[in-house]
């Protein structure tokens, strides 16, 4: 059977950026950390179990497996590594550096998107994984310069609005799915 599981996946990226626009505009202290640690692994196991299978099974039609998989499987591991930093009271400026390469891979891979049309939308999906990718570049010096707050809100708002674009992409997905799988039957319950 065929599976497409993208709506969920775009839109737990987009609460996932939204909830790391949040932290950078709120900027907690050292000893509120680690309460944002449950929402980060949140965001990254879902990503994980959604993205592994799909970077390696191929379910999907065509590159959406490639463009989609890969970049939400780098995403989750960079959600899970901040939510370990977190608990542990490390230092978030790490996963910000391996981070800094997922973005990088996200701009690449948003522009190829634009460039093949592949997708419903693929200028949106072309601005989600450019502003994801410029969000995540920035986040490096906004980590390191946590101090400055011009960086980190800027950083925040790019990454705010990268999360608006997933969350329209995936909602919208969610809605057209519900339709295209509205008179399929499992072959469990096909006559």
């Amino acid at each position: 059977m065929f599976h497409d599981w993208l709506a969920v996946m775009l839109v737990n990226l987009g609460a996932g950026l939204a909830l790391l626009a949040h932290y950078l505009y709120v900027n907690p202290p050292k000893e509120e950390r680690k309460s944002w640690a449950a929402g980060f692994f949140a965001v990254g196991l879902l990503g994980f179990a959604l993205s592994l299978p799909l970077a390696l099974t191929w379910p999907l039609p065509g590159g959406f497996n490639v463009a989609y998989g890969e970049p939400g499987l780098f995403i989750s591991v960079v959600f899970l590594a901040g939510a370990m930093t977190l608990i542990f009271e490390w230092e978030p400026f790490i996963p910000a550096i391996y981070g800094f390469f997922g973005a990088i891979f996200a701009i690449v891979i948003g522009i190829r998107i634009e460039d093949l049309k592949l997708g419903a939308d693929p200028f949106a999906a072309m601005a989600g994984f450019v502003l994801t990718g410029i969000g995540g570049v920035l986040l490096l010096p906004a980590i390191h310069f946590r101090d400055n707050r011009v960086l980190t809100i800027i950083t925040a708002i790019i990454l705010g609005l990268a999360a608006l674009i997933w969350l329209y992409t995936g909602y919208d997905a969610g809605w057209a799915h519900v339709l295209d799988f509205a008179k399929y039957l499992p072959p469990t319950m096909a006559k």
